[in-house]
């Protein structure tokens, strides 16, 4: 209580209220620096585990077990659930392994469909239904599908119906997903007698499940006392985690990037704000020691004043960083289908560290102040110290530029270590300008390659299970007819062996004027003759393959010899491109599948499509619906871009602030020797954009070698070899916008505080002294 009421609390007390836009900025820059602090740590701590905590939050399976329903009862799985080392356990679910043919997606797919009464019963995997509804009856189904996909329509409708030979036609009600990847679908358990159920599944949790080894061990010991021969096979957790992990490697180098990146401008922010807003005090810490104020007493004045705004701002910012950071953190990890929560332990190291880190900000200066004479204290205040930076300015003083530039590019020297916070501050946000900008060109660069946008404008086929009208010959004849029809592409797809590998691999042959569906080849050629593969660079990268190689095909007890004449940017790990001749020569007498279909220039999409449809109801006529699946990512990089930018623009305006305030004499000085408004104005915002100018000069270099690394990294995460035209995606514009994107974050932090000095009158300046 005493120092409640002692001379420290008064003396703080007052400077709040004497500098009331000083503490304001304060508060606002540590607002938005604790709000950057909460994106950059939450980003670091959720790819330090981002599978573990989806798999937390869904309780995820250890194992996910198949067995042979005709060896043992329901009632002796179930039983499973209570030997040693189980800690939870769901099932037995009746499982199916069947044929359906999927919404808009060419041939048809193996899916195992699990029969489910609820998403979450008991403690084990508790799915995550995230649009629609779970089946309440037969004939309705759920897909599994990761959280934020683009759906073929919304669920319920009819055009979301899916069958296979010999199976009922389902009506997608709902999506879900499952982390442990324990199913593709879910139906109501009494759907599963007419989908002929081929095994049971089980799914475990472990009290130790650390690793595979442990993981086989606790599956023989829970189903050790069942029937032999009734475990057919299991899943580990490991094996899922990995696959998952393989998928994000290519994301987690953006997001470390992006977060080191936030919490470094948050804590360079606070520490130029805050020391320089000490610093600039030095005049009043002078004027406390003269009138009686310890050394200790005068670093606790300042501590004090500088922890109301940094109270109030931790207290602000951080809950804004929680609204702002966790869409952000769902878009970037959707593809785990768990809901990414910024960690609680984020969010107190954010509200104590901030704070902290504001009072280390004014406790190191009001020290070194404190220890200085009355007089010295005062006259620091009142001017700069003499050395290097009067120097500089005086030769400034003699060049041929108008006085208030070489004035205002004389103004960063006078306080070098305040001007060297302020370019670090810019120099973060050009990188982070520099960076994003070009991530953003990369992947979208990358996903158009990939998706083959705007080559394709409708896809043609039909279910294997059904019957057409028209053959697919006289089917494609008759589409080359229709105007507007520029090329047809003939489609089929198999899963075949290769001499030498061990799995089957997906092989999409091609046929008719493939060469127009807008494939992006990195090295070699596009299909242009028979018996030729060309394969995306996952698939050769995993195999250890390369451009000039020959592979041998088998099916169906046929085997064809084809080179690989190119690697393109299309597909995944296990599949690959071949020639119309290979598919006849493996397949005689097989027709094709579907057919892509490129559009003359000009035409239109929907209306081809009626065109087309119009010539047999009975194919599938779709129009290519080009999303962009980095919208999500390009947006979370655009988000921390503004904030990033935003944080160094207010600490500019800080730095500006503090100068305008310590000069205040000069500058009326200056006006009154005849300085216009628009000098002032001129002068100060030239101090700033030299440091915008060198943060552009710095920055420039840094963002694109930082751009550089992350994407090569990317590459060796996915296995990819991009195009030259994918990595060097800065222009001499782009290059040059953002070069001047330093100028402009500082020129905008400058620029309200530099008219507010100016338009200060000269008595009310010097009535002030």
């Amino acid at each position: 209580m005493r120092f409640a009421k002692g001379p420290v609390w008064r003396a703080s007390r007052a400077a709040v209220k004497r500098r009331k836009v000083q503490t304001f900025v304060i508060g606002l820059v540590v607002t938005m620096s604790a709000m950057s602090a909460v994106l950059g740590l939450g980003l670091l701590e959720a790819s330090r585990g981002p599978f573990e905590q989806a798999f937390g939050q869904q309780n995820g399976a250890h194992a996910v077990v198949a067995f042979d329903g005709a060896k043992a009862t329901d009632q002796q799985l179930a039983a499973t659930a209570h030997a040693a080392g189980v800690t939870g356990a769901a099932g037995p679910f009746e499982a199916a392994q069947v044929s359906m043919q999927m919404p808009h997606m060419g041939g048809p797919m193996q899916m195992t469909v699990v029969g489910r009464s609820q998403p979450g019963p008991g403690d084990v995997d508790r799915v995550r239904l995230w649009q629609g509804r779970w089946p309440s009856a037969p004939g309705e189904i759920v897909l599994d599908q990761p959280v934020g996909q683009v759906l073929p329509a919304p669920p319920g409708q009819d055009a979301t119906t899916i069958t296979g030979p010999g199976l009922p036609t389902f009506t997608i009600v709902g999506y879900a997903y499952s982390v442990s990847q324990t199913a593709d679908a879910w139906v109501v358990p009494a759907q599963m007698a007419a989908l002929h159920p081929d095994h049971l599944e089980m799914l475990y949790r472990f009290a130790h499940a650390g690793s595979d080894a442990q993981v086989k061990a606790d599956v023989t010991a829970a189903t050790g006392n069942l029937p032999t021969g009734t475990l057919t096979g299991f899943q580990s957790w490991h094996t899922t985690r990995a696959e998952m992990l393989a998928k994000l490697q290519s994301l987690l180098p953006m997001l470390i990037a992006f977060g080191v990146l936030a919490v470094a401008v948050a804590v360079l922010i606070v520490l130029n704000v805050v020391s320089g807003a000490v610093v600039s005090g030095y005049r009043d810490i002078g004027i406390y020691k003269t009138i009686g104020f310890t050394p200790r007493q005068v670093v606790r004045v300042y501590v004090a004043t500088m922890a109301v705004p940094a109270v109030v701002g931790t207290v602000v910012g951080v809950p804004i960083g929680l609204v702002v950071g966790s869409p952000l953190l769902n878009k970037a990890f959707n593809g785990l289908g768990g809901q990414q929560q910024i960690s609680p332990l984020v969010d107190a190291v954010c509200l104590l560290g901030v704070p902290l880190l504001v009072a280390l900000a004014a406790y190191l200066p009001a020290r070194r102040a404190a220890g200085m004479s009355a007089i010295a204290a005062i006259s620091a205040g009142s001017a700069p110290r003499r050395g290097r930076g009067l120097k500089v300015q005086r030769k400034l003083a003699g060049s041929r530029l108008p006085r208030s530039v070489s004035m205002g590019l004389g103004l960063p020297f006078a306080r070098p270590a305040r001007s060297a916070l302020t370019f670090a501050a810019v120099l973060l946000g050009v990188t982070t300008v520099v960076f994003a900008n070009g991530l953003a060109r990369t992947m979208s660069d990358t996903s158009a390659a990939s998706d083959r946008i705007g080559a394709v404008a409708v896809d043609v086929g039909h279910d294997p299970a059904k019957s057409v009208n028209v053959a697919p010959a006289a089917m494609e004849r008759a589409m080359r007819a229709v105007p507007g029809v520029d090329g047809v592409a003939s489609q089929a797809g198999d899963m075949v062996g290769i001499a030498g590998m061990t799995s089957e691999v997906n092989v999409q042959y091609y046929g008719g004027d493939s060469a127009m569906m807008g494939w992006t080849i990195v090295k070699g050629h596009w299909l242009d003759g028979p018996n030729q593969i060309v394969a995306p660079a996952r698939f050769l990268n995993r195999h250890h393959l390369a451009v000039g190689q020959t592979l041998t095909i088998e099916s169906n007890g046929r085997t064809a010899k084809d080179v690989i004449v190119g690697e393109g940017i299309t597909g995944g790990d296990g599949m690959f491109q071949a020639d119309w001749s290979t598919f006849q020569q493996l397949a005689p007498g097989r027709q094709a599948d579907g057919f892509e279909v490129h559009a003359a220039a000009g035409a239109d999409r929907q209306a081809l499509a009626a065109k087309l449809k119009a010539l047999d109801p009975t194919w599938d006529v779709t129009v290519r619906d080009y999303g962009n699946p980095n919208a999500e990512l390009e947006m979370f990089a655009a988000v921390i871009t503004i904030v990033l930018s935003l944080v160094a623009a207010l600490g500019v305006f800080n730095t500006v602030l503090l100068n305008t305030r310590e000069r205040r004499r000069d500058i009326g000085m200056l006006k009154s020797v005849g300085m216009t408004p628009r000098q002032v104005v001129g002068m100060i915002v030239t101090s700033m954009g030299l440091l915008g100018l060198l943060g552009g000069i710095v920055g420039l270099p840094l963002g694109y070698g930082l751009h550089a690394l992350i994407v090569s990294m990317i590459e060796r995460a996915q296995g990819l070899d991009l195009a030259p035209s994918m990595i060097h995606v800065y222009s001499l514009p782009l290059l040059a916008w953002m070069f001047l994107a330093g100028v402009g974050i500082a020129v905008l932090g400058a620029l309200v505080p530099a008219r507010s000095a100016a338009r200060s009158s000269i008595a009310e300046v010097l009535r002030s002294e």
